[in-house]
């Protein structure tokens, strides 16, 4: 019978339901204590701070861009014009021995620096007289000099030639039998 009550009493019930947490409450190792909210060391973010941060970081990007560009546009044009200055000289310089072969005549092809009212340029003259001027690109600065006999070779060999603009150069060499060659 004493089974058959426990089991069937409703207040036994509510009893053992009511022991229970009380039994877990004292098994926690602050003896009963609820547990304490962890301490703040200073580690509060301060989120309008870091967004002002982030907004920052952006807008220098964002200003840096058109720096950075105009820098690879500036190099690239500056490349270009050394390279294509190069290779129009490198023409002329065959044009030339052709013309000093053809006709008999000594051809000498030279650089020319800037004057008050043009820019720089490289000559191909006979004698006294020139035969082309041709007008370089604004910056651009051809150094050297080569004469052509009425053969069509070199009076010096290994005559060089110095294309330069800023930073960039470019050469350009002849060898004995008066072939350009571009560095």
């Amino acid at each position: 019978m004493t089974e058959e009550t426990t089991s069937e009493n409703p207040e036994n019930k509510a009893q053992a339901l009511n022991s229970e947490p009380v039994a877990e409450a004292s098994q926690t190792p602050t003896g009963g204590q609820p547990p304490r909210p962890p301490e703040d060391r200073g580690s509060k973010l301060d989120w309008p701070l870091i967004r002002k941060f982030e907004s920052l970081i952006f807008a220098s990007m964002v200003f840096a861009i058109p720096f950075f560009a105009f820098k690879v546009v500036d190099l690239t044009s500056t490349q270009l014009a050394v390279r294509q200055t190069g290779v129009d000289l490198v023409k002329d310089l065959v044009r030339a021995k052709d013309i000093s072969k053809e006709y008999g005549l000594s051809i000498t092809v030279c650089g020319r620096p800037a004057t008050e009212s043009e820019g720089t340029a490289y000559l191909i003259q006979n004698g006294n007289r020139t035969i082309e001027e041709v007008l370089l690109p604004k910056g651009v600065n051809v150094l050297g000099s080569v004469t052509f006999d009425d053969t069509g070779t070199p009076t010096l060999p290994g005559a060089t030639f110095t294309i330069s603009k800023g930073w960039k150069s470019s050469h350009i060499s002849l060898t004995r039998e008066g072939i350009a060659t571009m560095e």
